[in-house]
C-alpha cells in the first residue's frame, strides 16, 4: 500500500456552499447602494450650488420696484418700510412678510406684493383716508372710520370734522378709544361733512354739532346713512320753526325740539 500524498494539483476546489455565495453577493449590492447614494449626494450638492449661484447673480435680481396706489405716501417711504430694493435677490424675498411690514405704516390699510419674474416687484397700497382731526396736546391728529391715528398736523384740515369725547390718543399707527365717534365721522360725505363742525362721542351717544343748525343725536353709531337722511328730512321739514336738536336714533320715529 503506497504511503505517497497526492499531488495539491489532483485535490478537488473546495466548494463555498450557497451562503458563502450569498454573502459575496449581497456585499457587491451594498456597494452599488453606496455609489449610487454617492452619486446622488454629488449631484444634489452640484444643482444646489448651481441654484444658489443663480439666485443670487444679476438674471435674478430687483430691476424694476413699483409702487401703486399711494397718494398721501411716497413710493420711497413704502419701499423703505418693506425692506426692499433694487438689487435684491427675487428669489429670497418673502412677498408676505414684506407686505405685513409695509401694512404697519399708518397710512396702509392693505398691501400686496407680487413679483414678476425675472425682474420685477409690484407692490400694491390700499391707503386709509382720514375722515376727522382730534385737537392733540402739541398738534393735531387725523384719524380714519376705524379710529387709527394716521398722522399728526400743524393746522386743522378745512371741511372734516373735529372728533371730541376721545379718552385715549395714542401715537400715528394706535388706535383712539372709544371709537364711535370715527366710525360715523367716516359715514359723513360732501356737505355733510362740511357742514358738521364736530363729532362727540358721548356716554348716551354720538352727536353731531353743525356749523350752523342744531345738533344731532345719532345714537349708537350703526345705520348712519339712514340717519342722516332721517335728520335732513325732519330739518327740511322745520325750516320755518327753530329747533335745538333732532334726534335720530332711532331713524324711524326721528324726534324735534
Amino acid at each position: 500500500m503506497s504511503t505517497r500524498a497526492e499531488p495539491r494539483s489532483a485535490r478537488r476546489p473546495v466548494d463555498p456552499g450557497p451562503r458563502t455565495h450569498a454573502s459575496v453577493v449581497a456585499k457587491r449590492e451594498a456597494g452599488r447602494r453606496r455609489l449610487r447614494i454617492l452619486f446622488v449626494v454629488a449631484v444634489l450638492i452640484v444643482v444646489a450650488a448651481v441654484a444658489g449661484a443663480v439666485s443670487v447673480s444679476p438674471l435674478l435680481d430687483i430691476d424694476h420696484l413699483q409702487v401703486r396706489g399711494v397718494h398721501r405716501l411716497r413710493a420711497a417711504e413704502v419701499e423703505t418700510a418693506g425692506g426692499i430694493h433694487r438689487g435684491d435677490a427675487m428669489v429670497w424675498m418673502d412677498p408676505s412678510r414684506v407686505a405685513g411690514r409695509i401694512e404697519a405704516l399708518p397710512y396702509v390699510r392693505t398691501a400686496r406684493v407680487t413679483r414678476e419674474w425675472p425682474d420685477t416687484v409690484t407692490v400694491h397700497v390700499e391707503e386709509r383716508t382720514p375722515v376727522a382731526w382730534i385737537d392733540g396736546p402739541s398738534a393735531k391728529a387725523l384719524v380714519d372710520g376705524s379710529g387709527r391715528v394716521l398722522e399728526m398736523v400743524a393746522v386743522a384740515p378745512v371741511g372734516m370734522p373735529q372728533l371730541l369725547g376721545t379718552k385715549v390718543l395714542p401715537r400715528p399707527g394706535g388706535t383712539i378709544h372709544p371709537v364711535d365717534g370715527a366710525r360715523v365721522a367716516s359715514g359723513l360725505t360732501g356737505l355733510v361733512a362740511a357742514g358738521t363742525a364736530s363729532v362727540d362721542a358721548t356716554e348716551r351717544g354720538v352727536v353731531l354739532h353743525l356749523v350752523a343748525g342744531p345738533e344731532v343725536r345719532m345714537g349708537e353709531p350703526h345705520r348712519v346713512a339712514v340717519k342722516l337722511r332721517a335728520a335732513l328730512a325732519v330739518l327740511n321739514a322745520s325750516h320755518d320753526v327753530p329747533v335745538s336738536y333732532v334726534d335720530v336714533s332711532v331713524p324711524t320715529n326721528p324726534v324735534a325740539g
